[in-house]
């Protein structure tokens, strides 16, 4: 508890702090109402902004700073540091450097933990040389969640700059703009730590999720509709041996690889997205087994077993159907709460390759058989157009028109669109296809980027969460506990990644 005697002087230190703002402002206060023009006013307003950013750094340096010196707290952090980590040695008060939320690096003295290489086999490393055992900790800004140098609400705005932008130098430029100076490695530290441990704790939570017994949740009682579809990234994989000469890197391939990804939002009677439950977005490289387990448990967590009903939207692709039973059993919702839908624009666009069959129709021509096609596809009479696809089955046209005949055969009863359209049900997967350009094909597919395949793993989640309105949620909890060994009794367990799990 903090004594009233620290209280007066750290309020004191922060009067000072706003009384040389003051001055700062006093003094600025003439040319300031001189700005007449719109370059003037302009530059008027990025000083004042300016101005109160470094005020709310200069507190923030005071705050810092007597928080690591409070003793209760850091006796604690150092005490929890030992018992958690190897052999650690007293290695005294240390000054290091931090950067603030508003880009200013101030230079926090507090007390610092090595690592014990005294009974490391072999000869000492010299001064500077940190090994494989690493450089040690200052508990008490672990424990804080500072890492790499900054604190976690820069992390968190520079992860989130860095994740929204189409690359990691574009996000650093738009951070230097706002007067936040990282150097590229430490931005990369940076967001590379939080998306790695953010896939980790989410890996660990859906798990769990999976071996829980389902939990009420926001989705009871309401229309769920989930839709999964793959996009295309390319992975770096390098390949063994020698680093080259003259760059100093590794050769490597860059294969195609496929990322599932996977959307759950809930409808309203009319079939239209509810505003009253944000979506859920996710991704994987592993897999279509690995989707369909994330988007199982996501499902569980948030209650759909007591859904009123549940959508599954898709291309037709076998892989996705295929897994749907297992998702339904798993979840326990009676079949007739399920529906299965191919998605319309996917049905007509094998339509239209039908339809190109004939060489030498015209458009007009190609365009009324299509439209025919079209309504006798909407009715859900399978075999009426099975019947359409024989008036152009005809000699060397055959094999391209019977390529499509199973596509539409093997999902007759997920294109029953006029019964579907009835039952204000959604009929487009639209919602999944916006999500793969969102979240893969706007950063992780751009022409010349090849991805490590965790970072691409941690990317994917970091872009699912922020262009669902969740990120916020996701680094809250992915830095609720920042390192292992710190877990203060009196703070709550750390949250689920979303916000609405745990309603």
């Amino acid at each position: 508890m903090t004594s009233g005697a620290q209280l007066e002087a750290v309020r004191v230190r922060i009067s000072e702090v706003v009384g040389s703002v003051d001055d700062r402002v006093s003094g600025k206060l003439s040319e300031w109402l001189s700005a007449w023009t719109p370059t003037t006013f302009r530059a008027l307003e990025l000083d004042v902004a300016e101005v109160f950013r470094d005020l709310g750094d200069e507190v923030m340096e005071v705050l810092l700073q007597s928080i690591v010196e409070d003793e209760a707290f850091y006796v604690t952090a150092r005490k929890a540091a030992r018992k958690g980590l190897a052999p650690l040695r007293n290695g005294g008060a240390r000054s290091t450097q931090v950067t603030l939320l508003g880009g200013r690096q101030v230079s926090v003295r507090a007390d610092y933990l090595r690592k014990d290489l005294s009974k490391r086999p072999g000869p000492k490393r010299g001064h500077g040389r940190r090994g494989k055992a690493g450089s040690g900790v200052y508990p008490a800004l672990a424990a804080l969640g500072i890492e790499f140098g900054v604190t976690p609400a820069l992390a968190a705005e520079a992860t989130r700059q860095v994740t929204d932008s189409n690359s990691l130098r574009a996000g650093q430029s738009a951070l230097m703009r706002r007067g936040i100076d990282l150097e590229y490695k430490q931005l990369l530290r940076v967001v590379n730590a939080v998306g790695q441990r953010s896939v980790e704790q989410r890996d660990a939570w859906l798990a769990d999720a999976l071996e829980q017994p389902a939990k009420r949740g926001p989705l009871k009682g309401r229309r769920v509709v989930v839709a999964i579809d793959g996009g295309r990234l390319r992975e770096r994989v390098e390949r063994p041996g020698r680093r080259r000469a003259e760059t100093g890197h590794h050769g490597f391939d860059a294969p195609w690889r496929e990322p599932k990804v996977f959307t759950i939002y809930t409808v309203d009677a009319q079939g239209r997205a509810s505003k009253s439950f944000r979506p859920v977005y996710d991704g994987t490289l592993d897999g279509a087994d690995a989707a369909f387990a994330m988007m199982t448990a996501y499902l569980k967590a948030l209650g759909a077993h007591e859904a009123k009903s549940l959508i599954v939207l898709g291309d037709g692709a076998k892989w996705i159907w295929e897994r749907t039973a297992q998702l339904v059993e798993i979840l326990g919702l009676p079949e007739d709460r399920v529906r299965e839908i191919v998605d319309w624009f996917h049905a007509t666009e094998h339509l239209s390759e039908v339809a190109k069959a004939p060489a030498k129709w015209d458009d007009g021509a190609r365009n009324r058989w299509l439209k025919k096609a079209k309504d006798i596809l909407h009715t859900g009479d399978i075999d009426a157009l099975m019947g359409h696809f024989d008036t152009l089955a005809i000699g060397r046209r055959a094999t391209a028109v019977n390529e499509h005949r199973a596509y539409f055969r093997n999902n007759a009863t997920r294109m029953q669109y006029r019964e579907l359209k009835a039952a204000k049900q959604p009929l487009g997967s639209g919602a999944v296809e916006s999500a793969i350009r969102m979240i893969v094909n706007l950063r992780l597919k751009s022409a010349g980027k090849y991805w490590l395949r965790e970072n691409a793993q941690s990317m994917l989640l970091l872009r699912s969460y922020l262009k669902s309105g969740r990120f916020d949620d996701l680094f809250d909890w992915s830095a609720s506990q920042p390192v292992s060994w710190w877990a203060p009794a009196h703070e709550a367990a750390p949250q689920a990644p979303i916000a609405e799990a745990s309603a």
